[in-house]
């Protein structure tokens, strides 16, 4: 007899076929859709079965009777459909009532119950092999007749078998939407969020809003110098928060450089200040001149780089450093805010605090978020950096079920996720052996081929078992992919939590899907809406030529009455002509001035000082220097192009700054005064009667 595990391999393969193909299949015959216009409707007919394939033609009709096909299939398919079946049951192949129960046996597991670890079962399966008969009788057995199936046996085969099919299917439909989602999110790259549209509500009203980018929770990525410029593929419009790591006070680091371009990338940007070194840890929490030097240095780092906070990331500290550590952040988070700015303080913890070094309700008062660790190999069984449930000192949901007794609101805790996996060594005696980190991009080039990606269901992890010659795992890989981190992204959002962070940026250079994943859960659109608009203009009533005059005056009149009262509301009120009409007005005034200067020269060289109106020309010819220089003023006031204007053009949403124009002029006025009072008393009392004029 044929061996059992091909058996089974052809029974799923002809399953797959039958469910991801759109034609209504019956025992000896496939007939296409009324919805098929490839071709014109036609019956296939298969070849007899053979006698010592009854058993396997019973099994198969019950399966196909059970799951049915769909309705919109096509022609090509139909084909592949007819091939798979003549091959299948031309075959001496036979479905054995043991083969169905070891089946349900192996899909029991729920480690089985996921479609790419069905098909890596498949393909563990197809590379067992075959037994070999021994003698006369062997072979006289295996062309034995097979032992019918029974009904239950199928029924709870299909039940398993289902829901896995439906697994694949939930997971392509959900694909599609989020590409739909990604596609809203990246038509709004680029775009101003000072940008302001309008959404027809009427055929005459409509409604002004803004659209931005927002997120839904802290989303960091933190970037290690080693890195360099991978940061060149970041999609930072992902990121909230863009983290280098980072300052630390050891020997032979390399400084940080002094031009960063991947900081000024990033509009929200903090650093990591870290020490792994248990001797220079120590040093620096029991010496409080050490403790101030390096917050001084945190603090011209922050300035320098425009940076707005800093995160601690030390390596495991003993109970005894407990106090000195809440002191140091104490002390820390005091000297960065002790100005107008204010500085975050984040702290990276252990999932696990074995040594208590951590006193989390103390450190609350004084930080701004928790950064749980997640990215260290512990134990000495192989698994992933992050399961979801499992070892309760590192597993994401009793780690935080035991974080948040502490009291302390979850929108503090961050979980530091890795885009490392990890690779061990399996031991015989069931104690394995880390061997190294590996990143995402290696992985995905080592192993191209989903099918060779199993997943564990209550860890929420992928793993890639490696065999030896002889078909022997010897060595497992764990890590995160875009179906493990979609899981856990969730449960961050679920749970309220502050957010997550992604250690390193970079790992997955070359592949976009972790990117993607991200980006689909924690950013949204955010729409803002301003003021309901008419979307056709108002008729204005016909105006006569005095009274167009008289309307115009008066709205000039009430500029002069803001600009000496008040310029910043006058700023809200005026309309792009504002700035002609006393720039005209002053320009008129001047050239009015320059003329009576010329009448005035002119008479006063023709007919000297006995000229009868020479004081009277003079005083007009000040008065309108005066009055030439007050519209001056008034039009460089009210100019929007001048940079020194008190007026110009505000597009950057800051606040109104700047004075009346009468405040302006009397500033002026009061120190030509004090310039005459002390030519009078102080100068001219110091002069000569020969020096003064």
């Amino acid at each position: 007899m044929y061996s059992l595990y091909k058996n089974i391999l052809r029974i799923f393969l002809f399953l797959n076929i039958s469910l991801f193909t759109g034609t209504k299949m019956y025992a000896f015959g496939v007939y296409t859709s009324a919805y098929d216009t490839t071709q014109p409707k036609q019956t296939i007919q298969l070849p007899e079965f053979r006698k010592d394939t009854t058993g396997k033609v019973k099994l198969l009709q019950k399966i196909v009777s059970a799951l049915q096909f769909r309705r919109n299939a096509h022609a090509r398919e139909q084909q592949r459909v007819i091939t798979i079946i003549r091959t299948v049951m031309a075959d001496s192949l036979v479905a054995t009532a043991a083969d169905i129960k070891k089946l349900n046996e192996e899909l029991s597991l729920q480690q089985n119950q996921h479609f790419d670890s069905l098909r890596a079962l498949i393909d563990k399966i197809l590379q067992r092999p075959d037994p070999v008969p021994t003698s006369d009788e062997g072979t006289e057995a295996s062309e034995a007749s097979p032992q019918p199936v029974s009904d239950a046996d199928v029924a709870s085969l299909i039940n398993k078998i289902i829901p896995i099919l439906q697994q694949k299917e939930t997971i392509e439909q959900n694909t599609a939407a989020q590409q739909q989602r990604l596609q809203k999110i990246r038509s709004l790259y680029g775009r101003s969020p000072f940008q302001v549209d309008t959404l027809k509500l009427s055929d005459t009203t409509g409604i002004t809003y803004t659209v931005r980018l927002a997120h839904k929770c802290k989303v960091m990525g933190i970037h290690p110098y080693w890195m360099g410029e991978k940061y060149l593929h970041y999609n930072f419009s992902t990121l909230s928060e863009l983290n280098y790591y980072g300052y630390t006070p050891a020997e032979k680091k390399e400084p940080i450089p002094n031009e960063l371009p991947l900081v000024d990338l990033a509009a929200n940007r903090t650093f990591t200040f870290y020490m792994q070194d248990a001797a220079r840890i120590e040093a620096l929490l029991h010496d409080a001149s050490s403790q101030l030097r390096c917050a001084d240095t945190l603090m011209t780092l922050l300035l320098k780089y425009e940076a707005h906070g800093v995160n601690i990331w030390f390596g495991s500290m003993p109970s005894t450093h407990r106090k000195a550590f809440t002191n140091f952040i104490t002390l820390l988070y005091n000297h960065l805010n002790n100005g107008s700015r204010h500085y975050r303080v984040a702290i990276t913890i252990p999932p696990y605090d074995e040594t208590g070094a951590y006193d989390l309700r103390a450190l609350d008062q004084v930080s701004d978020h928790f950064l749980v660790d997640f990215t260290k190999a512990i134990g000495s069984a192989a698994g992933p950096l992050s399961p979801m449930k499992g070892d309760a000192r590192k597993a994401i949901e009793p780690v935080i079920s035991r974080l948040l007794n502490q009291q302390i609101k979850p929108a503090k805790f961050i979980l530091l996720l890795s885009y490392y996996g990890t690779e061990w060594k399996l031991g015989a005696d069931g104690r394995d052996l880390f061997t190294r980190y590996v990143s995402y991009s290696d992985i995905k080039k080592r192993f191209p081929a989903d099918s060779m990606v199993s997943y564990d269901e209550d860890a929420v992890a992928a793993v890639v078992h490696q065999r030896d010659a002889a078909g022997i795992v010897r060595s497992a890989i764990w890590f995160d992919d875009a179906n493990t981190l979609e899981v856990k992204y969730d449960y961050i959002l679920n749970s309220g939590l502050g957010g997550v962070a992604v250690w390193p940026l970079g790992a997955d250079d070359g592949y976009g899907e972790l990117w993607d994943v991200m980006t689909d859960k924690f950013v949204q659109i955010d729409t803002t809406f301003l003021d309901t608009v008419p979307l056709v203009p108002r008729t204005e009533p016909t105006m006569s030529w005095w009274s167009r005059v008289m309307h115009k005056l008066s709205h000039e009149l009430r500029m002069l009455k803001l600009m000496f009262s008040d310029p910043c509301q006058l700023m809200e009120d005026r309309q792009e002509d504002d700035d002609d009409f006393f720039a005209y007005v002053a320009l008129f005034l001047f050239c009015i001035t320059v003329l009576i200067g010329i009448y005035y020269a002119y008479n006063l060289r023709m007919k000297g000082f006995t000229w009868e109106w020479r004081k009277t020309v003079l005083r007009i010819l000040l008065g309108a220097v005066f009055i030439s220089a007050f519209f001056g003023i008034v039009a460089v006031f009210l100019n929007r192009e001048v940079p020194f204007g008190m007026t110009h053009k505000n597009t950057d949403g800051t606040r109104c700054v700047t004075i009346p124009l009468a405040d302006a002029l009397f500033i002026f006025a009061a120190g030509i005064a004090l310039g005459i009072l002390i030519s009078r008393f102080l100068l001219r009392p110091m002069m000569t009667q020969e020096e003064k004029p």
